[in-house]
């Protein structure tokens, strides 16, 4: 069982754990999100079972197309939520953004509402896309989860993901500018497509969505609903999309008060000892093993090298955010923004037993290795 305890004034520090995320009792929405390989999907099953402790029904959705929750648990999961073995309030769905309208039953009124507007209309880009993330935000809210966990596609995929509501929002706009304006030129859209929508019954529909979406993008904005949790390794590449993601959810002031930095490496110190056995061989053992030796003082030396080039990036990770991830309070709770480091682990994580041990992990604090 992952321990849950309640953060007090003497921890008005910056943390390295997600305490004070699966303390906030207001929290709906978390999205997890960072580039391709990183463990995104070990962090956010992980976070997902943590939460299962204290919340009374949790939804842990994967929109990313390479679905690896069902690996994770190892049980098979599909467009509708199924209950993970093992719990009694954790449930899990996997979903292609890109197929919503047709594998969700809740997005059946995204279809219709389509279907019923001049054809033309239908192309202005993005529409079906940011529609259905929509409808899907509305059918996860209809299932009164109290929480959702977004196992999110590669940082690019995840960007576009979370600024459709932006995009619908500005469709919406665009068309309501042009209600007073649009009667003749939708009199003859409509007499060259299939659509049985009036102008009337289309603008009050539009004004009607606008407000839905409004009402879902202020809550994806509010800190005291949704939160995003970066992850990312201590490597170049890594911790630059981690940036960029981090800046672009500033632009669309979606909140980001967690960095994760997994598959962090433990510095190997062993001092003389290798030098000592040698030293201690005799000659004809020296012959024998002189290979073995070899490689041992090889494979030390790459080990140590590779996490001299973690400790770079992960000070440029402190560095980066120590600033900006400071003290806060949200919803009455004590906040600070975590950096938090997780080692490198030697099985890979699957299962019940090893995501609460590696949510364990996540609720534990200790410092940066550096």
């Amino acid at each position: 069982m992952v321990e849950i305890r309640e953060i007090v004034d003497t921890d008005a520090t910056v943390r390295n754990d997600i305490q004070n995320l699966v303390n906030l009792p207001t929290l709906q929405w978390v999205f997890v999100g960072g580039k391709g390989g990183v463990g995104k999907t070990t962090i956010s099953s992980s976070i997902a079972t943590a939460l299962a402790e204290t919340r009374e029904s949790v939804l842990l959705l994967s929109t990313d197309p390479a679905h690896s929750l069902s690996d994770a648990f190892g049980q098979k999961f599909s467009h509708e939520p199924r209950l993970v073995n093992g719990f009694t309030n954790l449930y899990a769905m996997e979903l292609n953004t890109s197929q919503l309208v047709d594998g969700l039953d809740g997005l059946k009124e995204t279809h219709s509402f389509l279907q019923n507007l001049p054809d033309i209309l239908t192309m202005l880009p993005g529409l079906d896309e940011a529609l259905s993330f929509f409808e899907l935000m509305q059918s996860v809210q209809k299932k009164r989860f109290s929480v959702t966990v977004f196992d999110t596609a590669p940082t690019g995929h995840t960007l576009k993901f979370l600024k459709l509501p932006e995009v619908l929002d500005k469709i919406a706009d665009t068309m309501l500018k042009l209600e007073d304006s649009m009667g003749s030129v939708f009199q003859i859209l409509s007499s060259l497509s299939t659509a049985q929508m009036t102008q009337s019954e289309l603008f009050d529909k539009v004004k009607v969505l606008r407000k839905m979406i409004n009402d879902t993008h202020d809550q994806m904005r509010n800190p005291n609903l949704t939160t995003f949790v970066c992850v990312c390794i201590p490597e170049f590449l890594s911790v630059y999309e981690t940036e960029r993601l981090i800046q672009d959810l500033a632009k669309s002031d979606i909140d980001c008060s967690y960095i994760v930095v997994n598959q962090v490496l433990k510095h190997i110190e062993i001092g003389n000892l290798i030098e000592d056995a040698w030293n201690g061989l005799t000659e004809e053992q020296r012959e024998q093993m002189s290979t073995f030796f070899e490689k041992v003082r090889e494979h030390h030396s790459v080990h140590n090298s590779r996490v001299g080039v973690q400790r770079k990036y992960l000070q440029d990770i402190k560095d980066l955010y120590a600033e900006d991830f400071n003290i806060g309070e949200r919803a009455n709770v004590k906040l600070t923004w975590s950096v938090v480091a997780i080692n490198q682990n030697k099985q890979e994580v699957r299962g019940k037993e090893a995501l609460v041990a590696f949510a364990k992990a996540l609720m534990t604090h200790s410092p940066i290795p550096l």
